[in-house]
């Protein structure tokens, strides 16, 4: 995970919190859970008041918070999984946003 490249974008914290809150909410045993922007963007604006673009989820994917999930799922919706659950928690409590 490339957390220097985070720690200089809140909004990009704040998606990563929104993220974990709806992975964290789940029913489904850890490693079943997914995550997907239409179901994340919520949980963010809920708290937030405003909504974020969805290339915000591929910028996590790429500094390697996030990892896209293969799923038999239909339709175009790009499926993620929280790569480490226990250390976005611990950066999330360190923004104050946990």
């Amino acid at each position: 995970m490339m957390v220097d490249e985070i720690e200089k974008d809140r909004e990009l914290q704040q998606v990563l919190w929104a993220c974990y809150k709806y992975w964290q909410d789940e029913p489904l045993p850890p490693k079943e859970r997914a995550i997907c922007y239409s179901w994340v963007v919520r949980v963010y604006e809920s708290r937030f008041d405003i909504k974020f673009h969805p290339s915000r989820l591929r910028r996590l994917e790429k500094l390697g918070f996030l990892k896209r999930n293969v799923t038999s799922r239909s339709g175009h919706r790009r499926y993620y999984k929280i790569v480490e659950p226990d250390r976005v928690a611990e950066l999330l409590r360190g923004w104050n946003l946990l």
